[in-house]
């Protein structure tokens, strides 16, 4: 079965702006690891956040995804 790609990527917009950790944002780019996303982040591609509760960097769920749109051949 075919799914189009674009309107998968496309309906993330409908969804709230959540923070996910890094390991969260490799998960949901198809990574295995969250070392991609922290090179993302050093390359200026994502935006890191870190709230004053946590020590952890954390990433918006819709910056993840127009990072998977820009790369999402149509």
């Amino acid at each position: 079965m075919h799914t189009d790609n674009s309107k998968v990527v496309e309906s993330y917009k409908k969804q709230p702006n959540f923070m996910l950790n890094l390991c969260q944002a490799a998960q949901v780019l198809g990574y295995k690891d969250y070392r991609k996303i922290e090179s993302f982040i050093e390359s200026g591609h994502l935006r890191a956040y870190t709230l004053p509760h946590a020590k952890r960097k954390k990433v918006k769920y819709h910056e993840v995804m127009n990072l998977a749109k820009k790369n999402t051949v149509t």
